[in-house]
């Protein structure tokens, strides 16, 4: 006699089979080490990679947390070594946000007994922030590779809104939705894709340690605060230069309890894990730009300042970098340029190593 399943128990042993293909096509590590090294999972595997395989000396090891504005170079820093006992590595990624460093740093330190110090950049110590970075849907494109079925409860209900959660949810448990137009590009050039993975997996920690940044620089800009109007250089085009006009001339965005709440969890998280362990956190604020006008009075109940007074974290002091906000110093309205990085990271180790080798830290 021929047994018939119910249409739910179908519906069941297909959903099975679809995760089960799913899983095995996309979660054994295969694919992750062939994805399009620019996109931007390609790129944060890329990086990650790099930093594992970095090799551990005889210095205190020192690791940097960040977006874009992350201005150091692990290679101008490292030249410092012998003054400051540290060596540097850096898993900075632009376009990456708390969230997507707590599960970055699970990646590159499962054990949380890698690093002597993880230095966390940070715009402001304030919560100031426009965006709802709680519904930040970019971040799952960059932690698909990096999330597993036990992450579920805790990235699902970070997002807000059901329509996120429910994004989320496919990042999580089915990974084919998320790398479907990866899959094409591979298929389409197959013997591309994997020359250009070759040659990324022998060369890409020389190519990132070694880069020279932009070398342009905003050096002659002037701004006129009471006539709202900047003076910049001519190499710039236009898209660039609103670009900056915008960023300097409009008004800074107001606190967000949102943002503390969305910080205390996250950069908590982050705090949470290493609970412990040697790894100390210090957080610093980069430099803020180019020409930056006074800051609003400081919130003495953010959430940075929050972990600071509960012993949780060291501060670098606030306005350590205020010397560097120099025209000469940046490419743009945000970010320091080869010179802008040279300074800042010669800077900052000095700055790393005085906080870890001074008397009584150790």
């Amino acid at each position: 006699m021929t047994r018939r399943f119910s249409v739910p128990a179908r519906l069941a042993l297909a959903l099975l089979l679809f995760f089960s293909l799913d899983a095995l096509a996309f979660r054994t590590g295969w694919y992750v080490s062939i994805l399009e090294p620019n996109s931007t999972a390609g790129f944060l595997e890329t990086i990650l990679h790099n930093e594992m395989r970095r090799p551990i000396g005889r210095h205190l090891q020192v690791l940097t947390l960040g977006d874009s504005r992350m201005g150091l170079k692990p290679r101008v820093a490292n030249t410092l070594a012998g003054n400051t006992n540290c060596s540097f590595g850096t898993i900075s990624v632009p376009g990456t946000t708390p969230r997507c460093w707590y599960y970055m740093l699970r990646q590159v330190d499962p054990a949380c007994d890698r690093y002597d110090a993880i230095l966390v950049p940070l715009d402001s110590f304030d919560d100031r922030t426009w965006e709802d970075m709680s519904a930040r849907d970019l971040d799952l494109n960059y932690l698909a590779p990096l999330l597993r079925v036990t992450d579920l409860p805790r990235f699902v209900f970070s997002y807000p809104t059901w329509p996120g959660r429910a994004s989320a949810a496919e990042a999580v448990l089915l990974k084919g939705l998320v790398y479907q137009h990866d899959v094409q590009a591979f298929l389409e050039h197959p013997r591309t894709r994997l020359e250009y993975v070759r040659l990324q997996e022998e060369h890409a920690r020389e190519w990132y340690y070694n880069a020279v940044w932009e070398r342009h620089s905003l050096a002659g800009m002037s701004i006129d605060w009471n006539a709202h109007t900047v003076a910049l250089p001519d190499w710039l085009d236009p898209a660039k230069r609103t670009e900056i006009e915008h960023v300097l001339l409009d008004d800074p965005p107001p606190d967000s309890p949102p943002y503390t709440g969305y910080r205390l969890h996250w950069l908590g998280a982050i705090l949470d894990r290493y609970r412990g362990s040697r790894t100390r956190f210090i957080f610093l604020r980069l430099p803020r730009g180019p020409v930056v006008r006074p800051d609003p009075p400081p919130n003495p109940s953010s959430s940075v300042r929050q972990f600071a007074a509960a012993g949780r974290i060291a501060l670098m002091p606030e306005h350590l970098f205020d010397s560097l906000e120099r025209p000469e110093l940046f490419g743009d309205a945000f970010h320091v340029n080869e010179e802008g990085g040279y300074e800042f990271s010669m800077m900052l180790a000095g700055e790393v190593g005085r906080l870890l080798t001074a008397p009584g830290d150790r």
